[in-house]
């Protein structure tokens, strides 16, 4: 399944797939959701991804392509009320290795 993924350069690393509990980066959440922060925003268009980098550029300028074998240890949700919005799991490792392109948001239509 492919994903998009906003990160800061055109060279993803381990980092752009580390959630912020890894991170130690981890905000105070209802319940409910805390579990998100163990994951990663994804989206499953590249232009939905845009869309949002656009609106937060401190996200990144690119989006890595991802993708997600069917048979993984990557868990994949569908997640918020977002469009095309979803929550990845996964080593960082693993996830990078499953980057198969990088596209600059200033490309995207």
């Amino acid at each position: 399944m492919i994903f998009h993924r906003i990160v800061k350069t055109s060279a993803p690393t381990a980092q752009d797939f580390t959630p912020v509990v890894a991170r130690g980066l981890a905000v105070r959440l209802p319940p409910e959701l805390e579990r998100f922060q163990s994951g990663l925003s994804a989206y499953r268009t590249l232009r939905q991804a845009a869309a949002k980098a656009r609106r937060y550029p401190s996200l990144g300028s690119y989006i890595a392509v991802l993708d997600v074998p069917h048979r993984t240890t990557i868990h994949t949700e569908r997640t918020t009320q977002q469009r095309g919005h979803y929550t990845v799991w996964g080593d960082a490792g693993n996830l990078l290795s499953c980057v198969v392109a990088v596209v600059p948001v200033s490309e995207i239509r």
